[in-house]
């Protein structure tokens, strides 16, 4: 009788909690909205949409249609292939749909709005031309700091270099550009994909695929760099999760170089750390540690000799942040509610239920060592403002707590409108 009254009880509270999620959800971007107001009024700090980048405007049209018929199509279809399909035609499919819905929002404003912000006097394509030799860039990348463009001197070099080998192989521009970008949101949705069966299961995995491919963020993911730097990141985290399962060495080290090579695209990424971390602690895979780390020091061993240290370039930056705009940002409203609230649009109330009801899932322990990873970034004191673009690569591994949810059919028509209104009232630099 005892477990007939558990079992029935547990659907009520799945309700409750639930209802709980979706009510702070709301409340926490009302909060960011109505404070953001009183916290930018009469400043230029670049948030007139606080807690946003941009400014609130509607220019909603015909332009919006394909993003439509893209998510309509994966409410309808998602859960049904994400059952069905093969596991590597999952994959591909999944990754497939995130660039595609990625895409379709960029585009809404017309087919040259998707590369035309990544060619922005603050962006990365700036100072490919000043490369001459990628270790003369790297020798004097910290001394030069302070002349470069804003996302530039924001992030350690490696992601000019990115862009400076794209424009060597005859890959130049914007729009090479805007292709990697991307092709990295779908490697990323498989990244997190084979990274989420590894631990919880391929019935879990296959539960957030359609929820990966139509998430809310790819309305500044289209437009925005950071979308490498995650993808990078995937693909280290996913490989050393592997080798927790497989403890096998090779796979180790090869995941602890990505990883390290991600370090080397934003600062950012160390945080993003404690979610692999999470994993081999969770499987005591004491034996993984040694080569992971063996291989990330090889990555920073090649970019020290050729005269970036890491920790000088994280020290710059810190400086720097501070003398520019973000000196002149609310620390307390970007810390309490603004980042959160940012965070919480660009994942949307599915992710929010998600958290809310994934305790207990295998998959929780990916889930967790997320919000404690954005925790940390967020009392850095290094986010304030801007982190529906800044935090992108958090994104898709909070969303993984969408494995619990029920009828994901609904929850998958509120992301897909959420972001749509989004794109439609919402001009951002991005």
């Amino acid at each position: 009788m005892a477990l007939l009254a558990t079992t029935a009880d547990a659907p009520a509270a799945t309700k409750r909690r639930t209802l709980v999620a979706v009510g702070a959800w709301a409340t926490v971007v009302v909060v960011a909205l109505a404070w953001g107001i009183m916290a930018v009024a009469g400043a230029r700090v670049g948030v007139a949409a606080a807690p946003l980048v941009g400014r609130w405007t509607w220019h909603g049209g015909r332009g919006l249609l394909p993003a439509v018929v893209v998510a309509a199509a994966v409410v309808v279809f998602g859960p049904r292939v994400a059952r069905s399909w093969s596991w590597p035609a999952l994959l591909a499919g999944s990754g497939a749909a995130a660039a595609v819905w990625t895409l379709a929002l960029a585009a809404s404003d017309g087919v040259a709005r998707v590369a035309a912000p990544l060619d922005g006097r603050h962006e990365l394509l700036q100072v490919v031309d000043r490369i001459g030799s990628p270790a003369a860039f790297l020798d004097g990348f910290v001394a030069q700091a302070p002349g470069y463009p804003i996302h530039v001197k924001g992030h350690p070099p490696g992601a000019p270099l990115v862009l400076w080998a794209l424009d060597r192989v005859g890959l130049a521009g914007p729009g090479w550009a805007a292709v990697l970008v991307l092709l990295a949101v779908a490697v990323t949705t498989v990244a997190v994909l084979v990274a989420a069966r590894d631990v919880a299961g391929e019935g879990a995995a296959r539960r957030t695929a359609p929820f990966l491919a139509l998430l809310p963020a790819a309305v500044w993911a289209g437009t925005s760099p950071d979308p490498i730097y995650g993808a990078v990141f995937a693909v280290g985290a996913a490989l050393v999760v592997r080798s927790s399962a497989t403890l096998d060495l090779r796979t180790a080290a090869a995941g602890g170089a990505v990883l390290a090579l991600a370090l080397h695209l934003t600062y950012g990424a160390v945080v993003l750390l404690l979610i692999p971390a999470a994993v081999v602690v969770t499987r005591r895979a004491w034996e993984m540690v040694a080569p992971a780390v063996v291989g990330a020091a090889s990555v920073t061993v090649l970019f020290t000799i050729a005269g970036f240290w890491w920790f000088d370039g994280l020290a710059l930056t810190k400086e720097l942040y501070e003398a520019g705009v973000a000196g002149r940002r609310s620390a307390v409203y970007f810390a309490v509610a603004g980042n959160p609230g940012a965070l919480a649009l660009a994942a949307g109330p599915a992710v929010a239920v998600g958290l809310a009801v994934v305790r207990g899932h295998r998959i929780a322990v990916l889930v967790g060592a997320t919000a404690v990873a954005v925790l940390a970034a967020d009392l850095s004191g290094m986010s304030r403002g801007e982190v529906e673009r800044i935090w992108l690569p958090f994104v898709p591994w909070l969303a993984l707590g969408t494995a619990a949810l029920v009828r994901p059919q609904r929850w998958l028509v509120g992301q897909a409108a959420l972001a749509v209104v989004l794109q439609a009232s919402l001009r951002t630099p991005w």
